[in-house]
């Protein structure tokens, strides 16, 4: 047994650091443990797979966390998730009350409950200069100022999304001061089911006008996945990839969204089929993974630290909802 575990181990090791002669690299990991905050699950995973472009370095273990947080009920369908400016907090939504939570970050434990709204689908949420960006699934943004005090300031912005869009995942773009909103419904506005049924659309809210700009900022589309994954089609492995990102069944639909603060690409979730994109400032696909569902059974949320730390919210589908830390490697 202990011999047939070091072989395993050696092969996946030598998967690991092939190039396929169209560039691509493909990389394998393997889950062994966790250290867990407040709970004794097991994380113990299969081999996960991902790929990426040529001497594209991946900075963290997705089938390792290096924390874990488990959210009490009130939040078994955490949503967005977003940092505050000093690293010692998180804050997230649930999908149906308008409270804004805040998660200690040395604990994981709940701190404060911040009331901001009526009952509604809310998604995103991102911090940006003493500020809370909240999203709901219709595309309306609520601008919670100075959430930590005594008293809110609470301002509404309604845009041209519409509940066929979905809107999912936000976050803050410093490069544009403004928030990017990850559709998971149809991607343009106006168009019907059928003829979006293989994009998705990123939109940027601009913070000194409070207008969503019509054009969307980033295209997820069939075509450029398509093309991103035929570098690696003669892997038999990868077939899985082709299955659910195919003409007939465009699964990729983003939960979240965050940049990266250092690289300053753009990671995006997709809680269908739970998987990780990864595109360049231009908007190139650069690393796309298949997440490992016994550790991620919803990806819904995800943000950065400062110092690249990430954080990734899953729902509890049942059970308690997560956060899982990653922190990055050299």
């Amino acid at each position: 047994m202990k011999l047939l575990t070091i072989l395993f181990f050696s092969l996946s090791t030598l998967l690991g650091c092939i190039e396929n002669p169209n560039h691509a690299s493909v990389n394998f990991s393997t889950k062994l443990s966790a250290k867990n905050s407040g709970d004794s699950d097991s994380l113990a995973a299969p081999v996960a797979i991902a790929i990426s472009t040529a001497h594209y370095h991946f900075p963290y273990q997705l089938t390792k966390p290096d924390q874990s947080f488990k959210m009490p009920d009130k939040l078994e369908e955490i949503s967005g998730l977003t940092i505050g400016p000093k690293n010692k907090f998180l804050y997230t939504v649930q999908d149906e009350k308008g409270n804004i939570y805040k998660i200690d970050l040395n604990s994981g434990e709940v701190t404060k409950k911040i009331d901001f709204g009526k009952d509604g689908d809310y998604e995103g949420l991102a911090y940006h200069q003493n500020t809370i960006y909240v999203t709901k699934s219709n595309g309306t943004i609520y601008q919670v100022k100075d959430p930590d005090g005594e008293d809110l300031v609470v301002s509404t912005y309604k845009t041209d999304l519409k509940g066929k869009n979905d809107v999912e995942g936000l976050c803050y773009q410093a490069a544009s001061n403004s928030l990017l909103l990850a559709c998971k419904g149809i991607p343009t506005m106006g168009e019907t089911t059928e003829e979006a049924a293989n994009r998705k659309s990123v939109y940027r809210f601009d913070l000194a006008t409070k207008k969503l700009i019509a054009d969307p900022l980033y295209k997820i589309t069939l075509r450029k996945v398509q093309q991103f994954l035929k570098k690696a089609t003669h892997h038999s492995e990868f077939q899985n990839f082709q299955s659910y990102l195919s003409q007939d069944n465009f699964k990729f639909s983003p939960s979240g969204i965050a940049i990266h603060p250092e690289s300053h690409e753009i990671y995006i979730l997709s809680s269908s089929k739970k998987m990780l994109l990864i595109m360049n400032v231009a908007g190139d696909i650069q690393y796309l993974a298949k997440l490992n569902k016994k550790i991620h059974r919803q990806p819904e949320g995800i943000t950065f630290g400062k110092d690249g730390t990430l954080y990734i919210a899953n729902e509890g589908k049942g059970g308690h909802g997560r956060i899982y830390v990653y922190e990055p490697q050299n």
